[in-house]
């Protein structure tokens, strides 16, 4: 019995019937092993391949997606990370923002503050100034000018100090301040206050200002004509009272005559713009008859 070998490998030779065969030569167990290292690194580079299909990782459309759990940064602007240097600060316990709260202790100085507290428009920064007595009478004013002079203090009851101030639109306020509280919070426990109106007819607009010349509040007088009016009146003595005629048309103008009292006081005749009634500067002329 003859013994059994491979099959040998058969190659038809072209343009003949012939066939061809040889013996394929018997792989060596060294050759074997480095064979099976190449096809397993053959087929890592291709995996690698498979992974760097469309460019550069950091060009690709997985690389750059980001999970969040609120709005990202490109779709909300205002979003500012913690710590940021341009972050809104935090409202302090004391009267809010990064304004610092303080506490004078000469009445001057504290009804400037309390004022200020008004002007800022913050109940809960008043609320520190002021007792809720007081609170209740600044609120129905509205939000004033900010600008405040003080023009006088005086002693009120031997508890208490009054202070007298005036703003730029001719606003008046009287505060009490308890002495004794001075230097800490809600001293401030009396107001008064006086805001410039804007009539809305021509007479009572000249009787605003008559008045407003009799108090000798320039700034009011200059809200309702102008500064050069203003100063003119100041320069002459007021009247103590006034009777104001019926304004007549003139054009798109009001013409207001005024007789001081008691008689012989004086006469004035004023121009008052139909269009500036209800706000500032109507009166555009005022003269001495």
């Amino acid at each position: 019995m003859s013994a059994m070998t491979a099959s040998p490998l058969r190659h038809a030779v072209p343009g003949s019937g012939r066939t061809r065969t040889h013996n394929a030569p018997r792989p060596t167990p060294v050759r074997a092993a480095l064979a099976l290292a190449g096809v397993l690194t053959l087929a890592l580079l291709g995996t690698a391949a498979c992974g760097k299909k469309g460019g550069d990782p950091q060009t690709s459309s997985s690389a750059n997606t980001v999970l969040t759990t609120g709005p990202s940064a490109s779709t909300d602007p205002s979003a500012l990370p913690s710590g940021s240097a341009t972050a809104a600060p935090k409202p302090s316990a004391t009267g809010g923002g990064d304004k610092p709260v303080s506490f004078p202790t000469s009445a001057k100085d504290y009804g400037l503050a309390t004022l200020a507290a008004w002007a800022s428009g913050s109940k809960s920064r008043l609320d520190l100034y002021a007792n809720q007595a007081a609170v209740a009478q600044f609120m129905g004013h509205g939000k004033p000018n900010s600008q405040w002079t003080n023009l006088n203090c005086e002693a009120q009851g031997g508890t208490h100090t009054a202070c007298n101030y005036r703003n730029a639109h001719g606003d008046d306020a009287r505060l009490a301040m308890e002495n004794t509280e001075l230097g800490h919070p809600t001293a401030t426990t009396d107001v008064f206050i006086n805001r410039t109106q804007y009539g809305l007819t021509a007479d009572q607009y000249v009787s605003d200002f008559i008045a407003a010349w009799q108090d000798r509040n320039k700034q009011r007088m200059t809200r309702y004509s102008t500064s050069s009016i203003a100063s003119a009146f100041l320069g002459k003595t007021a009247p103590t009272g006034s009777q104001v005629q019926s304004p007549t048309k003139s054009g798109s103008n009001w013409i207001v005559q005024v007789t001081g009292l008691p008689l012989g006081s004086g006469n004035w005749t004023f121009t008052v713009s139909a269009s500036k009634l209800g706000g500032g500067n109507a009166i555009t002329a005022g003269k001495a008859d």
